[in-house]
C-alpha cells in the first residue's frame, strides 16, 4: 500500500531538491593531506592520526593520484602472519617443534605502495552531491578524489556527504 507522504519530504528531513543543487566543489575539502608512495607505514599512520583525517591519496612525483590509503590499509597490512615457507621450524627450549605462523612480523617500515589501494575514484568539481554520493556506495569507499585534467584539487567524504543531509535537516 504506497501511503500520501511517501512522496513528500517527512519533517526534518532534506529535501531531495536542496541535495540534488549542491556540488561536489560545495563539500569537498580543497586542503588534502597527500601520501608519497614511499612513504611507510608508520609514516603514513602518523600522518594521518596527526591531520585528524581516515585516509588520504597516495601521489606520485607529478602529483598525480596513484592510490588511496586508509586506516583500515594501515591496520590491516601494520603487521602480517609469518608463512609456511618462511617460519620453518624450530626446537624450543623443550624441544618441541614449534611452527611460528602466529608470529606477527612488523610491517611498519613497508612503503605505502605495497599497501594501498591502487584503484582511484575520481569525480570533478561539478558533479552532483547525490552522483558523488550514489558511487561511494556502489563502489563501498568513504572518500572520492576531485580532479581537474587528472591533477588532485580536492576530496570529498562520505562524512562530507553526511554534513549536507545535517545541515538541511
Amino acid at each position: 500500500m504506497i501511503r500520501p507522504f511517501a512522496t513528500r519530504p517527512r519533517k526534518g528531513y532534506p529535501s531531495r531538491v536542496v541535495v540534488q543543487r549542491r556540488k561536489v566543489s560545495d563539500l569537498m575539502n580543497p586542503d588534502v593531506v597527500c601520501v608519497r608512495p614511499e612513504a611507510t607505514v608508520a609514516e603514513a599512520r602518523e600522518l594521518l592520526a596527526a591531520r585528524g583525517v581516515s585516509g588520504a591519496p597516495v601521489v606520485d612525483d607529478a602529483g598525480m593520484p596513484i592510490g588511496v590509503v586508509s586506516q583500515s590499509d594501515l591496520v590491516r597490512h601494520g603487521t602480517r602472519r609469518v608463512t609456511a615457507g618462511e617460519s620453518g621450524r624450530f626446537y624450543s627450549d623443550m624441544e618441541e617443534f614449534q611452527d611460528l605462523a602466529d608470529v606477527p612480523i612488523d610491517r611498519s617500515q613497508t612503503p605505502v605502495r605495497e599497501v594501498m589501494t591502487p584503484h582511484v575514484y575520481g569525480v570533478s568539481r561539478d558533479t552532483g552531491v547525490a552522483q558523488a554520493a550514489s558511487i561511494m556506495r556502489e563502489r563501498k569507499i568513504h572518500r572520492l578524489l576531485v580532479t581537474e585534467r587528472g591533477r588532485l584539487v580536492g576530496v570529498i567524504s562520505s562524512l562530507d556527504l553526511l554534513a549536507v543531509l545535517v545541515e538541511n535537516g
